[in-house]
């Protein structure tokens, strides 16, 4: 993975980012995370939406 030139993950993040990825169905990773690092990026949209429900 190209990460040059970014900043750490929070230790309290990666820790959460740690606990949903093994309590997933490992085919299930990837989507979830990607969802979920997409929600706090936004502040709008459908997805934004359905996780904050």
């Amino acid at each position: 993975m190209l990460n040059k030139g970014c900043s750490n993950i929070p230790r309290e993040l990666g820790d959460w980012i740690t606990i949903l990825g093994k309590s997933l169905p490992l085919r299930a990773v990837g989507t979830c995370l990607e969802l979920l690092v997409g929600a706090m990026l936004t502040r709008s949209g459908f997805v934004t939406q359905s996780w904050g429900c």
